[in-house]
């Protein structure tokens, strides 16, 4: 993807999170506790959702809220006594972009004339703070971490490991070389497992380009049963909660442009003379991602002869081809789970119902908003630091009512927002090049 000249990018801000009429209060019972069984190591298995990834990268201060993190804490609180629970942390501002250099954290620097300005600051990336750990780490979540790299690391990640997979796994060292290595070395008796995203996000982000199909729900549903029969095997008395893909097409990675254009037109949004008539038109069927800011700021998809790159835009049929993997693939992950004894944390329909009402707590809406509704992070497609709050108390609640366990929830109103300027209905400005490392990363060439 090449730079763009314009930096700045009127940007949409209409949308819901993933999650609906929903209410957390305190799980009912005289006193906290894990059950009948205790709890003396927890494991998480995932992706960049599990590692806590938020705005475009990786960074402690934002790690110490991942779901496991803050799952690890209530443990605590309800009497597991886990000792420290290691996560590979990068110190702020986080993880480098593509090139290697400054950091990629999307942040609101500031304002650009009245409008706030979200973009990455030119400043050296963060390093890793506890690489030397002699053991691996109690969150196992790779970003951009396929189904299929839990057995099989190496091929999954062709060409090289890359930065996440050397920085969780350390393959230079002397612990063992997989995912399922490593979480067979801990021997935890509490495992959350949630893979399988990314076998279809990156066929949604990059407008179905790169990869230009979903992994095919046969492989897939290989790969789950044999990732979660190898799980189950080598450690049968272990409680494990698995968790399903929502709807990627509902995030506001996609929800934010169309919608705006639709609700202010083409002229208004961009300052350009011309109706955008056939664009307007094509957004009843089609989805449009962030990334199709810096198009439109070049000029393009404003008429027939210079339209928008296929990696922008998201059309019916790739669509329907996204929707029909994640079903597809939440079917598989609940037949593996049945066969397994394993608990299903069903994030699809939990999304569902937040993006219809928004989500309740102690009187309080949140919404999937961009910028204003404090679930997602400024990338549109991972949570914010409460928006992981709400995953680990929701995945806590499928835990207290399937293994007996009465733990509490973490205190969402305690966790971080982001800091947002105080401008209702003032739309904010985003850089051209600020998703190129998101993109980029994405792909399977990387």
């Amino acid at each position: 993807m090449s730079r763009l000249k314009n930096k700045l990018v009127p940007l949409g801000v209409l949308i819901l999170f993933s999650a609906g009429s929903c209410t957390q209060t305190a799980p009912t019972g005289p006193v906290a506790g894990l059950g009948s069984v205790p709890v003396t190591k927890y494991v998480a298995i995932g992706n960049s959702l599990t590692a806590g990834y938020q705005s475009n990268a990786l960074y402690a201060s934002s790690q110490s809220y991942s779901y496991p993190s803050l799952i690890a804490r209530q443990l605590r609180t309800a009497g597991a006594n886990l000792g420290t629970f290691e996560q590979p942390l990068v110190s702020d501002p986080g993880t480098p972009d593509t090139a290697g250099g400054t950091a990629a954290r999307l942040e609101i620097l500031g304002f650009s004339g009245s409008l706030p300005l979200v973009g990455s600051r030119s400043v050296a990336a963060g390093t890793a703070l506890n690489a030397a750990l002699a053991r691996p780490y109690d969150n196992l979540g790779i970003p951009y971490a396929p189904l299929l790299s839990f057995l099989d690391t190496t091929n999954a990640f062709p060409g090289a490991l890359g930065f996440f997979t050397n920085h969780v796994l350390r393959p230079g060292g002397t612990l063992p070389k997989s995912v399922f290595q490593q979480v067979v070395a801990l021997q935890p008796d509490l495992i959350t497992f949630w893979l399988g995203n990314n076998d279809v996000l990156g066929f949604a982000t990059s407008g179905g380009v790169s990869p230009s199909s979903p992994t095919d729900a046969g492989v897939f549903a290989a790969q789950y049963a044999l990732a979660l029969d190898t799980l189950r095997s080598a450690l049968p008395n272990a409680r494990i909660l698995v968790g399903n893909i929502p709807d990627v097409t509902s995030i506001p990675f996609f929800t934010t442009v169309g919608p705006y254009l639709q609700s202010v037109g083409i002229t208004q949004a961009w300052g350009i003379h011309s109706t955008g008539d056939t664009l307007l038109m094509s957004l009843q069927t089609n989805l449009l991602t962030l990334l199709a800011q810096s198009s439109f700021a070049s000029g393009k998809g404003l008429a027939r002869l210079n339209p928008l790159p296929n990696h922008v835009i998201l059309d019916a049929t790739e669509i329907a081809t996204a929707q029909a993997a994640v079903t597809a693939f939440n079917n598989i992950i609940a037949a593996a789970a049945a066969q397994n004894s394993a608990l299903l944390f069903d994030a699809n329909t939990l999304l569902k119902r937040v993006q219809q009402d928004g989500y309740f707590i102690a009187g309080e809406v949140f919404t999937s908003d961009y910028l204003l509704g404090g679930l997602f992070s400024l990338d549109g497609v991972h949570p914010s630091s409460r928006g992981y709050g709400i995953v680990a108390n929701e995945m806590l609640r499928t835990m207290n009512g399937g293994f007996g366990m009465n733990i509490p929830f973490a205190d969402v109103s305690e966790i971080p927002g982001i800091p947002v300027p105080l401008l209702k209905g003032v739309l904010p400005r985003i850089e051209a090049d600020a998703f190129e490392h998101f993109h980029l990363l994405f792909s399977p060439h990387r």
